[in-house]
């Protein structure tokens, strides 16, 4: 499958669109939110307290102290980003042939978006993270790879119980403020639940690192406010995440993991599935696409996230030796180059 190149330009306004919404997602703190940072073995860490509403003061945590973080809050202080900007750029990206998600999980990212899960360190993994890598990566991936009619939301369980921060409301209500008609699929266990639908069958799954071979059917993220099923090489998937545009509406900002991480982790997916699911086949489609467009822009980190799954024992050194036999010889020369 051959991958087309985007005009510099679109990487450009890419870029842009990402800077823009960081800046967006400080602001909706409103004006005479003050930042505060905070030390904590050795690290520092920011967080926006908001203006006092009904005699209480709101305090929200940013993220880790980076260059990035830190002039975001300085564009924060001085600036109002004008919604209407980021409509003609979300356009102009969609009409270049960049990927969107549909109009339903669109909305589910933005109300997710709205309640600071991505702030508190979600990720969207999947199909609707793939979506997002033409636009990071610069090149206009394969239609059919794009597909599907559900969403997966991950995030590490360390994090989670080491954040002291959480949404407001329950998960589960989050996604009713974007589709009313979502209710909870009970697990084994009553009253837990990592799978939300709706009636005509759109399901969004929350998932989480595994810990160990004795792992629960679920895990509390008390972050998230949900339980999370347990999955194997979810930590790998989630070890290194970056921020990512969905281009719905005026853009929507995400976590999403690293795109060699990705292309890896779909690798070994792909050997884990049965013959008959069909997802076997794209994952395969989402990983060569994957290591085809970071071979030419990015082979150190494609080598280097390979290199490290198959350190990780024989059983992932086996599945990645299968999955990658299927692929072309160029994508297994990228990768073990």
């Amino acid at each position: 499958m051959a991958l087309q190149r985007l005009p510099l330009a679109i990487h450009t306004n890419v870029a842009d669109l990402i800077d823009q919404l960081r800046i967006a997602q400080i602001e909706t703190f409103g004006r005479g939110a003050s930042f505060l940072r905070r030390e904590r073995k050795g690290r520092f860490y920011w967080y926006v307290r908001s203006p006092q509403v009904q005699g209480e003061r709101n305090e929200r945590y940013l993220g880790l102290e980076t260059p990035e973080l830190l002039a975001t809050i300085e564009a924060a202080k001085a600036s109002r980003t004008a919604l209407d900007g980021r409509r003609l750029i979300v356009r102009s990206l969609r009409g270049a042939g960049l990927h969107a998600p549909d109009d339903r999980t669109g909305r589910i990212l933005r109300a997710l978006s709205a309640a600071g899960a991505f702030r508190l360190r979600a990720v969207v993994v999947g199909t609707v993270a793939f979506q997002t890598y033409g636009a990071l990566l610069g090149f206009t991936l394969p239609s059919q790879a794009v597909r599907t009619g559900d969403l997966d939301i991950a995030q590490d369980y360390g994090v989670s119980i080491a954040l002291d921060d959480a949404l407001d409301m329950s998960f589960l209500d989050v996604l009713r403020g974007a589709d009313p008609a979502f209710t909870a699929v009970p697990k084994l266990d009553p009253g837990k639940s990592a799978t939300y639908r709706t009636p005509d069958g759109y399901a969004v799954d929350v998932l989480t690192t595994s810990r160990d071979a004795g792992d629960a059917e679920t895990s509390r993220l008390a972050a998230l406010n949900t339980d999370a099923t347990p999955l194997r090489f979810m930590d790998f998937l989630l070890r290194e995440t970056v921020d990512a545009a969905v281009l719905h509406e005026d853009g929507v900002l995400v976590r999403v993991p690293a795109p060699a991480r990705y292309a890896v982790h779909k690798l070994m997916i792909s050997r884990k599935r049965s013959q008959a699911n069909p997802k076997r086949r794209k994952d395969l489609e989402q990983a060569q696409s994957l290591i085809q467009a970071l071979s030419a822009d990015d082979p150190f980190a494609l080598r280097e996230a390979y290199a490290e799954a198959r350190g990780r024992g024989e059983a992932w050194r086996k599945l990645l030796d299968e999955a990658v036999s299927l692929l072309p010889q160029t994508a297994q020369v990228a990768l073990d180059a």
